[in-house]
């Protein structure tokens, strides 16, 4: 949440917590974190200005509560915080659907639920992400057809990439890197990061009845360049 001043794109901007004590340590331990961190600076005025009223709206819903406030850290910074919800807010369309929107910045909302029931209810609401991360125990690790393997198959139709047990920070140029999801996350399967990154600069042109002589090279029946190539159907290497 922190992490560069909140302006990462897989920012964990909606957590989901139990209720009860563990919930409550969960909580604790973000508290103090979260109060340590340094004030920082956002891309520019705009994004700070509107940083600082969205918390400021989100804040006033009903039933919200920061135990840490975010907000203006002085003239040009912005500080870090998160705030609370009882999941039950936002598992029917009203003003808390606010809550749902990214709020660029460094925020979080955590939803706390009383069960099972209302983790479907909001995650029914949800939208395209980039990730979703789920945290589990050693025992349900080993389930096979355990609650972790179920609530993974909540989330697969809404993010493109899941992760357990870590947050998703950073990304790498690497065939198996993914950085997209459903829509609204991304609007295509290939993305500025990943080993298909490359498709997202290219412009894909037919050339249709060409004579041979006027085709590029890359294209001749000759294969002049010697690159791998599907012909007919048939992978040529």
């Amino acid at each position: 949440m922190t992490l560069g001043v909140g302006q990462f794109c897989v920012k964990p901007g909606l957590v989901l917590a139990p209720a009860g004590a563990a919930g409550d340590r969960l909580l604790k331990a973000v508290t103090a974190a979260v109060s340590d961190s340094d004030a920082g600076v956002l891309l520019d005025t705009r994004m700070r200005d509107a940083f600082v009223a969205g918390v400021e709206a989100r804040a006033a819903l009903p039933g919200v509560e920061a135990p840490v406030t975010p907000g203006s850290g002085g003239e040009h910074t912005v500080s870090a915080g998160y705030l609370t919800v009882p999941a039950g807010r936002l598992a029917a369309e009203g003003p808390h659907d606010l809550l749902l929107e990214e709020c660029f910045g460094p925020v979080t909302v955590v939803a706390r639920y009383e069960d099972r029931d209302q983790i479907t209810a909001v995650l029914e609401r949800l939208p395209g992400n980039l990730t979703a991360t789920v945290h589990i125990g050693e025992e349900e690790a080993g389930q096979e057809d355990g609650p972790a393997t179920a609530l993974l198959a909540e989330l697969t139709p809404l993010a493109g990439r899941l992760l357990v047990n870590g947050w998703p920070t950073g990304v790498a140029v690497a065939p198996a890197q993914h950085h997209g999801g459903p829509y609204p996350a991304t609007t295509s399967t290939s993305t500025s990061v990943g080993g298909t990154a490359i498709e997202r600069w290219l412009r894909p042109v037919a050339y249709q009845d060409t004579p041979v002589a006027l085709l590029p090279a890359e294209l001749r029946d000759e294969n002049p360049l010697g690159l791998p190539r599907r012909y007919d159907g048939r992978l040529e290497i």
